[in-house]
């Protein structure tokens, strides 16, 4: 039998709550105030939303008291050369470093996480990302730089890392600018993370997210994935495509034939390493579980 670990949100008591981590307002370079980008989130289904203003740590103050039911974490972005480090709930604004290592230890001593940003984008190598650690996980989606540059997926940066054994989550975000013209898309409500949580609260949302219990998506749900013996089974909305991914030449595809598929069933092998899986519907939005660690027997 193979050692599988898997912090499975699909098995854990409470709600699924939606949420993005990578927000920009009028106090960067965001096209919308705070309250406006809240109230479009909040009126989108959005249930929590951290606003990561370039530099700065914008004051949430006044708009966790006006919007009901929609917890607001505090964030900046920070960039150290074309690093860009996303991080919330933080308490105090984090000065600019020549060593990334530094920031993430200053976000983790205020009780913060970090994501680092748009890794494609930001044309980072994998010894970037190699070198730092304490970071919470990577976005593998960003929004903003996939309307504006074809660069918003990094989800290669991801399995690069996860063949090497750095087991880090995968977060699709929006970035948001608020931008929209007829040659760009708007770059909001573009991709999302679901989290299970006890309660819609600063802390449950913290917990659930530093233990993995989350998916993340462009339109596709995952209703539920499950391990049974050697077999993974997921159960997703309609989609055309559902991928296993695992290291090397390892894993398997299932594609829809005259209807869309919504069940998958992996056996397991024994070697994977890890395995992801993304769910891919007609319109070419995507939906990824965190990867299920395995290891064969000695």
């Amino acid at each position: 039998m193979s050692s599988i670990a898997f912090p499975n949100p699909f098995n854990m008591q409470g709600s699924w709550f939606k949420g993005n981590l990578h927000t920009h307002t009028t106090n960067s370079d965001g096209l919308l105030t705070p309250s406006q980008i809240a109230f479009l989130y909040k009126a989108n289904g959005y249930d929590f939303l951290s606003i990561t203003d370039h530099g700065k740590l914008t004051n949430i103050n006044e708009l966790s008291e006006s919007l009901e039911n929609l917890i607001i974490l505090p964030g900046e972005e920070i960039a150290v050369g074309n690093l860009h480090l996303a991080a919330f709930n933080i308490k105090e604004e984090i000065r600019t470093e020549s060593n990334p290592q530094k920031i993430i230890d200053e976000v983790s001593r205020q009780g913060g996480e970090v994501i680092i940003a748009h890794p494609y984008w930001s044309a980072l190598t994998l010894k970037d990302l190699l070198e730092m650690n304490g970071y919470l996980g990577i976005e593998i989606y960003n929004a903003t730089c996939d309307v504006s540059v074809a660069k918003g997926y990094s989800t290669v940066y991801w399995d690069n890392m996860l063949y090497r054994g750095i087991y880090t989550y995968g977060f699709a975000v929006d970035d948001a600018h608020g931008g929209l013209t007829l040659q760009r898309p708007t770059d909001t409500c573009k991709g999302w993370i679901m989290v299970k949580a006890d309660r819609l609260n600063r802390e449950s949302l913290m917990e659930s997210l530093r233990s993995g219990l989350f998916y993340s998506s462009t339109g596709p749900e995952i209703h539920d994935v499950q391990i049974r013996g050697e077999e993974i089974r997921v159960k997703t909305s309609p989609v055309q495509v559902i991928n296993f991914l695992a290291r090397n030449g390892l894993g398997r595809r299932f594609f829809a034939s005259d209807k869309p598929i919504d069940e998958a069933t992996y056996t397991i092998k024994g070697n994977e390493g890890y395995i992801r899986i993304e769910a891919e519907d007609d319109k070419g939005r995507t939906a990824w579980t965190n990867p299920i660690i395995i290891q064969g027997e000695d």
